[in-house]
């Protein structure tokens, strides 16, 4: 297969919610705080996180529930990514589009890549052009999605770190905590590192909790 060929494979846009989507390809990554080596089969990630306008469109066409801050101006902006929703209804979202939720080694290898890097874009610590983060909970809010162009990952995904959690398919603890991953507007700069985990109630509706969305290669 000739290198243009190549290129046209390596993203595609999911014709129902509209998201560009990029090709992680097949192979091993360096993973988690003890940087082990992991293979995974090939996948296709959201190059963003499902903002509220792709939501909206879901919304219009299933009948589902407005999300808990749907009304609030902070959260509202039809490119910001969507956030108070639960694993069940971000889980809803995707079968709608045809996708699913990542799984947590997947999540990682797409915002890490293969190098073992502390963040998408190296080592270096965040900055205000890098990511949104470390926001007064009062007054902050997400920043529009791919607005952070300096943040992002070495397969081109905007926002893995920093912005809002995302939902990920696997239990962090089963029948309590669902795995979420990558920090948020909220957080910390040590919390958005790529190898950092945390977990989050699966009927948890958040102000800094999304998800974005995977397909099988």
């Amino acid at each position: 297969m000739g290198a243009t060929n190549m290129m046209k494979l390596a993203s595609i846009i999911n014709e129902k919610d509209g998201s560009e989507m990029v090709l992680v390809p097949s192979g091993e990554f360096i993973m988690g705080e003890e940087r082990r080596t992991v293979f995974v089969e090939a996948f296709y990630i959201d190059i963003f996180p499902v903002t509220n306008l792709q939501y909206k469109k879901f919304i219009e066409e299933t009948g589902s529930p407005e999300p808990l801050f749907w009304n609030n101006e902070r959260f509202n902006k039809p490119a910001q990514p969507v956030v108070g929703v639960s694993w069940k209804d971000a889980v809803s979202y995707t079968k709608w589009a045809g996708k699913r939720l990542p799984r947590e080694v997947e999540w990682e290898k797409a915002a890490r890549g293969v190098d073992g890097r502390e963040y998408p874009w190296g080592n270096i610590q965040p900055d205000s052009m890098k990511a949104a983060y470390n926001q007064d909970p009062n007054t902050g809010s997400p920043a529009l999605v791919g607005n952070r162009k300096e943040g992002v990952s070495p397969f081109g995904c905007f926002d893995m770190a920093g912005n809002v959690w995302e939902w990920c398919e696997d239990w962090y603890e089963e029948g309590k905590f669902r795995v979420v991953r990558g920090g948020s507007w909220l957080n910390h700069h040590y919390i958005l590192r790529s190898a950092y985990r945390s977990c989050s109630y699966p009927e948890g509706k958040d102000n800094n909790v999304g998800f974005r969305c995977v397909k099988d290669a």
